[in-house]
């Protein structure tokens, strides 16, 4: 019998033999690819050569690809172990021609690389093919089809047609597309697992288990284009794909993939750890299937950088986990971590294959330990309650969403598992039940800083943060963005804490920092920094470590760019403060306020709206004021000294003994702990973007400086530019054009005697201009002049005198109405159709002699009617 390590190694051999560039696997990890969370198809690392954006130096080449599907049309994560066919990790094998061969090719591989080298029974195989879409103006891939019955000794009755929803492939609703080609195999009526339904559908895409796909060939050879048709690609290309876990099952003669040789090693280990034989009973099966899927998908994706967390693809990896450990807790006696212990075998079933598994199986073992300690302690405490919980329902019944809350809010126990866990055993979940009780504790809980989810007793010991971000610091470099600070605690794989930081945490109304923590192996993306007590936690992403060799110190490197616009937005914030003051009422005072890098926004007290000339006296006071690059001092007093100096404080705030005095110039002097300019003019440009109410008697002003306040000087510029050269007229003349365009265009949707007259005349233009064949008149032309009702009359009035008109008219708008029109002879006697020369154009229908429509994209109108006028000169013969 053939293993599964020959069987891969036969498939890559086949294709090299056939001048195949063999490549490695991609990560699992998808690299500039934002729209997918996993590689989930062999396909991944080759989308931009199909998108036409990259390229390779082959044309052809073969590889066995790491796929990770967790949930979505492909997996569903309950299913997996429960049957004996989904999967969370796969080997996805497939051979690509980039411009290279094509169909003819692709089907005779595949059919010999199945028949002669995998022995697979001929009798037992079927073809499917596109059957046609006339959505797509598709009809049948008769030359897929014609193809399987020259090239192998499949029977007519074996090679099936099937629609779009199974036989042809988009990358998306735009772009590459193309028939796909799928081989199946009948396991015979033993495959049926569906017997007991009268109803169901037993053949090739049928709802059973007796007809299983092995291998889908898809041919990529049309652009989908916006308007919904196809056009053919300058190159053809081929994209196959199949599953290596089923192929190695059908080779093997097994039913299900878990009984081969790449889930035997697993299973020995897991009898060898837990006492418990794979097949001794369906319960403890089900159990074991779990663990030793998930401990693949685990592996190989903390080897290539992934690892638990709370967020995205951290997070499927937690999911995954705790999913495993439950099991092992609940079926399999496992009260002690497990599942690391088998990352070695996983490494083993791998080796020469996915090598970078056995380089870090140490590492990948103490990640997986790691958060298999952790959830044991949630698990220990969240399923006693559960049961407790469940022993009261009677059967089908419905858990409590409330209670299911609790369980998340007081344990921490998550919703998906309580979800999943009620589903096993038969009960309902209440959603609405959950949402109530948790919007109920979003709103007690309204204000807290986002780290609070982070249990404190895991930092108890831990010394005070020392803070080197101010620039009036001895310690602080420049204006305090970089310091050296050694390493105490990593919490969860997504907070660490430092003896010391430049990380400013998110207080005061002033937004955290985010930057980088790197050292030795180390690397940590500070995506917010948070306090807790005396502590300063940087929250994010830890995208390298070595858990058994942590740096002792790391170099803390906040990011600048943001830190300078948070600091100009901030000592903005201040003039603007003072410059209410001055220019509006002395009581209107600070209510709220948040400094971002991208703006700011300041709340204050007052009962009527500020008028637009007191925000333009508001702009110039803080503008000149930023102009004359003034100081901003910054001491340390005590609280009294400061009050007494007649320095604002906020009110409701609390403040310490010793308090931080920031001044700007002579004029304002806050109390504040937040980072700052050193000078006003580090402010560039203020600018007010807008003044609104918040709440009763307190208004909202929202400002930007600097960065974004220059960027939208540059765009009203260019603006400005386009306008001014679109309508002929210089900047300071664009407000009184464009009054009269709207004056002018009101008159003509309004229509009338004049109208009528403007269609007489234009109609003796277009003739006179018209291209001429033999007797007919194309009058193609975009006329902005009319409305969709006088594109319409004009094109009546074309073709109702006595010249033979063949034309289209495109009104004006951002959706220009399209008429188009032909001599009632000429459509009559099949010379002309306006039907089509509408959806040449844009979007539309009628009679073959008067049909109307519009263009959703007024781009390239001049191309699109050119278009129509060769399609226009075509028909005419």
């Amino acid at each position: 019998m053939m293993t599964a390590n020959d069987i891969r190694q036969r498939f890559l051999d086949y294709f090299a033999g056939r001048e195949h560039h063999i490549v490695p696997s991609a990560p699992v990890v998808p690299h500039g690819d934002a729209t997918l969370m996993f590689t989930n198809a062999g396909m991944n690392q080759f989308k931009d050569v199909f998108l036409g954006t990259g390229g390779r130096d082959y044309t052809r080449c073969a590889d066995t690809q790491k796929c990770i599907r967790v949930s979505g049309k492909h997996n569903d994560l309950e299913e997996v172990g429960v049957d004996t066919y989904h999967h969370t990790f796969f080997e996805m094998l497939g051979n690509w021609s980039f411009g290279d061969y094509f169909k003819g090719e692709a089907i005779g591989w595949a059919w010999e690389f199945l028949t002669q080298e995998m022995g697979l029974d001929p009798d037992n195989l079927y073809a499917t093919v596109h059957g046609g879409d006339e959505s797509l103006g598709l009809g049948p891939d008769e030359e897929a089809e014609k193809l399987w019955l020259a090239q192998t000794n499949l029977p007519p009755e074996r090679v099936l047609r099937f629609g779009s929803k199974d036989n042809f492939w988009e990358m998306g609703a735009t772009g590459p597309c193309g028939p796909c080609s799928e081989i199946h195999l009948d396991l015979g009526e033993a495959g049926c697992d569906r017997q007991d339904h009268p109803d169901h559908v037993c053949g090739v895409n049928g709802d059973c288990g007796r007809f299983i796909e092995i291998w889908n060939l898809v041919f990529i050879q049309f652009n989908h284009l916006e308007d919904g048709t196809l056009k053919d690609l300058p190159a053809k290309h081929v994209d196959t794909g199949m599953g290596f876990e089923r192929l190695v099952s059908v080779v093997q003669g097994k039913t299900s993939n878990y009984d081969t040789d790449v889930f035997a090693p697993l299973f020995a280990e897991l009898e060898r750890i837990t006492g418990v034989a794979y097949g001794a009973q369906e319960r403890t099966d089900v159990a074991l299937r779990v663990v030793a899927d998930h401990v693949r998908t685990l592996a190989v994706a903390i080897a290539d950088n992934v690892v638990p967390s709370n967020k995205d693809r951290g997070y499927v990896l937690r999911r995954l986990l705790r999913r495993g450990v439950r099991y092992g807790y609940q079926v399999l006696d496992q009260q002690a971590p497990f599942i690391h212990r088998l990352v070695p075998a996983v490494a083993a079933l791998y080796d020469g294959v996915f090598p970078e598994i056995g380089l870090r199986v140490e590492h990948i073992g103490r990640v997986i330990e790691y958060e298999e300690r952790a959830f044991l302690r949630t698990l220990e405490r969240g399923v006693g309650l559960f049961e407790e919980v469940v022993s009261k329902l009677e059967a089908g019944g419905t858990l409590d969403g409330e209670v299911a809350f609790k369980l998340y809010e007081t344990y921490g126990f998550p919703r998906d598992l309580t979800e999943l866990m009620a589903r096993e055993r038969s009960f309902g979940f209440d959603e609405a039940g959950w949402d109530r009780a948790r919007k109920i504790h979003e709103e007690r809980s309204k204000g807290a800083a986002q780290q609070q989810r982070l249990d404190p007793t895991e930092l108890e010991g831990l010394p005070a943060t020392e803070f080197l971000g101010y620039w009036e610091s001895e310690s602080a470099d420049d204006i305090g963005l970089v310091a050296q600070a050694r390493l105490l605690k990593i919490v969860d794989n997504e907070y660490v804490v430092l003896d010391r930081t430049p990380f400013y945490a998110e207080s005061g109304g002033q937004v955290g920092d985010t930057g980088v923590l790197e050292g030795s192996g180390f690397r940590f993306l500070v995506k917010n920094t948070q306090r807790l007590g005396e502590l300063v936690v940087h929250q994010g992403d830890l995208e390298e470590v070595d858990l058994a060799r942590l740096p002792e110190t790391v170099t803390a490197r906040v990011d600048e760019q943001r830190r300078r616009d948070i600091m100009a937005n901030h000592t903005a914030t201040h003039l603007l403060h003072w410059a209410l003051h001055e220019v509006v009422s002395a009581d209107a005072n600070q209510k709220g306020s948040l400094v971002h890098p991208d703006y700011l926004r300041f709340d204050f007290t007052l009962d009527q709206g500020v008028t637009p000339q007191q925000l333009t006296e508001i702009e110039r006071r803080v503008n000149e004021a930023i102009a004359q690059t003034l100081p901003v001092a910054i001491v340390e007093q005590s609280y009294p000294e400061a009050i007494e100096a007649g320095v604002t404080a906020l009110f409701g705030e609390k403040y310490g003994d010793q308090v931080r005095v920031v001044s700007v110039g002579d004029f304002s002097a806050e109390l504040c702990g937040g980072t700052h300019c050193r000078t006003t003019g580090e402010i560039g440009l203020f600018q007010v973007t807008s003044e609104k109410a918040s709440s009763a008697g307190v208004r909202r002003i929202v400002a930007e400086t600097r960065t974004r306040s220059l960027a939208r000087v540059r765009e009203l510029r260019e603006v400005t530019q386009t306008l001014s050269k679109q309508l002929g007229v210089p900047a300071d003349q664009l407000p009184a054009r464009v009054e009269k365009l709207v004056a002018e265009n009101k008159k003509l949707r309004k229509g009338g005697g004049q109208a009528s007259a403007d269609v007489g005349g234009l109609r003796k233009r277009l003739l006179k201009e018209a291209e001429k064949v033999g007797e007919v008149h194309l009058i193609f032309a975009q006329v902005d002049a009319v409305n969709a009702k006088q594109a319409a009359d004009l094109a009546d009035a074309l073709r109702g005198g006595q010249d033979q008109v063949v034309g289209l008219i495109a009104a004006g708008g951002d959706r220009p109405p399209l008429v188009a029109f032909a001599t009632k002879a000429l459509a009559d006697a099949g010379k002309a159709n306006a039907t089509e020369l509408v959806r040449l154009v844009g979007k539309g229908g009628g009679r073959p002699d008067f049909s109307k429509g519009s263009c959703p994209d007024p781009k390239g109108m001049d191309a699109r009617l050119d278009e129509a006028r060769a399609a226009a000169k075509a028909k005419l013969g």
